[in-house]
């Protein structure tokens, strides 16, 4: 009989599905086949309630909230991405999100399994009903603020794309016909506009994301939602503290990068409202988010000793 937890079981079963999922999503991408598309959300969503039955099924086995190390943490990021992607593919129809969506699901769990401990009971500085508040909060507002940056990433593409488009038809205008010496005509300039290629390929997949207004306004707007979020999370975590160590705030390299995170997304916030800072400044700042965030997660978890040194274990 086989001693793996039934959680691991189904988180792999999950897996299985999401990959699948991915393949599907990547070959979407170059044929635009709304039944290959649909495939891939699909597997998606049978994979999604593997996914939940895994973390319930985690914390009974554990008999704790199963946000208690980094397996259970990135698990539960993991699971807040797809659930996210899930929604406003379904809502908004945003299907080119899954690829870059069901990669980083994937990617957190594949770093979820390799850092997996076995069920069994909480640190005693974890013993306490503010683990569901603050490691949920900050859970659920890593995940929200991913999203920001994916949107962020992919208006930088569509940039490109629009740019490349410009600057080849300007060339193409450039390489007009002359009429030569003895009155033929003749092709003068460049005709980087014509042919295949690589680049030229490229930036014509790119150009079927949405408009990149429309790109900036998706990742505002994940913004406006996960950074209340991520403020509530680090407020109760400094409650936590001062429940935990007498103290609300002491610069443990935890509470730091937490703090770098929220100051990245507020000078987002401060510098698109003030200044009007939008678009490209503005894509470029979440995506310092995005890394701060995942230096938060792991570098300080897995490299740097501190006293939330526990969430390896």
């Amino acid at each position: 009989m086989s001693d793996t937890p039934l959680s691991l079981t189904l988180f792999g079963v999950a897996v299985a599905f999401y990959v699948a999922a991915l393949i599907a999503f990547v070959v979407y991408v170059p044929f635009r086949r709304r039944r290959i598309a649909g495939t891939a959300l699909g597997l998606v969503a049978l994979g999604w309630p593997f996914h939940l039955a895994s973390i319930l099924t985690r914390a009974f086995e554990a008999g704790h909230w199963p946000l208690g190390n980094i397996y259970e943490y990135s698990t539960g990021i993991s699971f807040v991405v797809a659930t996210v992607f899930l929604v406003i593919s379904l809502r908004a129809g945003q299907r080119l999100l899954g690829a870059p969506a069901m990669i980083l699901t994937i990617g957190l769990m594949a770093v979820a399994y390799m850092l997996y401990v076995p069920p069994g009971n909480l640190v005693p500085a974890l013993h306490s009903y503010w683990l569901t508040i603050h490691v949920t909060s900050m859970a659920t507002a890593s995940g929200l603020l991913v999203f920001s940056s994916f949107f962020a990433m992919f208006f930088l593409a569509r940039r490109w794309a629009d740019g490349y488009a410009l600057a080849t038809a300007q060339t193409g205008s450039r390489g007009s016909v002359a009429a030569g010496g003895g009155g033929a005509a003749v092709l003068v300039g460049g005709g980087g506009g014509g042919g295949g290629g690589f680049m030229p390929s490229l930036a014509g997949s790119l150009r079927h994301l949405p408009a990149a207004k429309t790109l900036d306004a998706w990742s505002f707007r994940f913004v406006m939602i996960g950074f209340p979020v991520w403020t509530f999370g680090v407020m109760m975590g400094a409650v936590w503290g001062e429940h935990a160590w007498g103290r609300y705030w002491g610069w443990d390299p935890k509470e730091t990068f937490s703090f770098i995170v929220w100051v990245v997304f507020a000078i987002y916030l401060h510098a698109r409202v003030t200044y009007g800072w939008r678009e490209t400044r503005a894509a470029l700042i979440t995506v310092v988010g995005l890394v701060a965030i995942f230096a938060d997660l792991y570098a300080v978890n897995l490299w740097i000793a501190g006293l939330h040194s526990y969430a390896r274990a």
